[in-house]
């Protein structure tokens, strides 16, 4: 009898560490199983969110277009690109409904979600929706589908008013002024939901290690007398996947480095804007009030330059090139009334010497040439000079009509003369422009088969030659 409670006392002491080590090794197989597919789908609606928020960005872009352009192509893609979120409104209703898979699948694949996440997407909100990481980023997705929705209502108001050819500035300003404000608070609420996702993956992340820490110690101490080799085996793994983890970090560490960066810079002369009207709103000296407007103003100015030469750059590219006679003295003026707020602009004068007044070629065309140059005439004026001027003249050459626009400015130095034609070139100390002006010129010259040349010299001048065929 005390043999076989010997034994049997022996075996219990063989077979406990290795019940053990299979009840762990189990435990960590369905831990591990779990999380991964947490991970995995939170990542899947962080991936949506992406998505979620291009299509909306992009619609808010194709309607801005459409209200400037009318073109009812940018009408479609603006309903294209709003079908993204509007897909994802589906989904969310659908699981909070308990719809049909095929219905949620549906409103997913029209958020342009991974075919191959949708399982896992909806397994998350089924099983885990009342966790509150998760539930606060579902309120979060409730809250952006309201703004959606506010959107989708200003678009077809703006396409009710175009239609009937009824739009008016006013209407347009207003408009606009409702695109920017929803704009403003979907990106806030979108972030909030990639944030709250964020938090609770990396607390997920945590308990994930805590436990596979305490299993981990529980398969040591319960095996370590036994398997000594073993062991060894286990930390050689666990080093690697040590390694593989801090490797892990430092990458995730430059990534949210790179986005915080490339976020900062996006944003800059919006937060600049914000802090300068926090300031207004403390000063009382009308003087300091007056400077910081009109750094306000210069912010919005080149904030609106920069649109207006992204819309012409589309234009540029999209529209065919439409030959019909052009008045070319006309367009000057036009340019040059809407240059007027800009500082110092009524000093300068103005000498127009148009040999060729009428042209025969692309309205827009030249009207994007000629804004881009005399614009950045106007802009680097020489404020030294007691006497500035831009010179407009045209020749008649045969084939060709010839325009040259030549100032008494800054000038350009002449190693940067070959890159200025270049997409977003800007000199080291050049706070005035976008880099897109004298691109946008050179295109169009490009489109209609002409030719553009530049000749400067620091603190003389500058001059612009424009060739174009006559038919172009």
């Amino acid at each position: 009898m005390p043999k076989n409670i010997f034994k049997n006392s022996k075996l219990r002491n063989i077979f406990i560490p290795l019940i053990i080590v299979v009840l762990s090794c189990s435990s960590l197989i369905v831990i591990n199983y779990l999380t991964i597919k947490i991970l995995s789908a939170s990542r899947a609606y962080v991936n949506g969110e992406s998505h979620y928020s291009k299509g909306q960005k992009d619609a808010t872009r194709h309607l801005i277009t459409y209200l400037f352009t009318k073109d009812p192509v940018q009408w479609e893609l603006f309903n294209k690109e709003l079908s993204v979120p509007k897909g994802d409104k589906i989904a969310r209703i659908g699981l909070i409904n308990n719809d049909a898979t095929e219905t949620i699948k549906n409103g997913f694949r029209a958020g342009r979600n991974n075919e191959k996440d949708l399982d896992d997407m909806i397994w998350l909100f089924k099983y885990f929706h009342s966790v509150p990481f998760l539930a606060k980023a579902i309120n979060e997705w409730e809250n952006a589908d309201y703004f959606i929705v506010q959107l989708a209502s200003v678009g077809n108001e703006a396409h009710k008013k175009i239609s009937a050819d009824n739009l008016n500035p006013e209407d347009k300003q207003k408009i606009l002024q409702q695109t920017t404000i929803i704009t403003n608070k979907l990106t806030k609420i979108e972030q909030n939901f990639s944030d709250t996702l964020g938090e609770g993956t990396r607390l997920i992340k945590t308990y994930l290690l805590l436990t596979n820490i305490f299993f981990t110690l529980m398969i040591i101490g319960s095996t370590g007398i036994y398997y000594f080799l073993m062991i060894n085996r286990l930390r050689r793994s666990k080093d690697e996947t040590d390694d593989k983890n801090r490797n892990l970090i430092m990458a995730n560490r430059e990534l949210d480095k790179f986005i915080y960066s490339a976020s900062h810079d996006l944003r800059a002369p919006i937060a600049s804007l914000k802090g300068l009207i926090e300031i207004v709103k403390e000063e009382e000296d009308l003087d300091q009030i007056k400077s910081y407007l009109d750094l306000m103003h210069e912010s919005l100015d080149k904030q609106d330059e920069f649109i207006k030469e992204i819309i012409d750059s589309s234009r540029n590219k999209r529209k065919k090139t439409a030959i019909a006679p052009v008045n070319l003295n006309k367009i000057i003026d036009e340019i040059i009334a809407q240059q007027q707020y800009i500082k110092d602009t009524r000093k300068i004068v103005i000498k127009k010497e148009l040999s060729v007044d009428e042209w025969y070629s692309d309205g827009l065309k030249l009207k994007i040439i000629l804004t881009n140059l005399l614009s950045n005439a106007i802009k680097y004026s020489d404020e030294k000079k007691e006497k500035t001027y831009i010179s407009i003249k045209t020749y008649n050459l045969g084939e060709f009509y010839k325009m040259e626009i030549e100032d008494n400015g800054i000038g350009i130095n002449e190693e940067n003369q070959v890159k200025i034609f270049e997409k977003f070139f800007m000199t080291k100390n050049n706070t005035k422009s976008s880099g897109l002006g004298l691109y946008l010129a050179k295109e169009a010259v490009k489109n209609l088969n002409g030719n553009i040349t530049v000749d400067s010299k620091m603190n003389i001048g500058t001059t612009f030659t424009v060739t174009i065929p006559k038919e172009s």
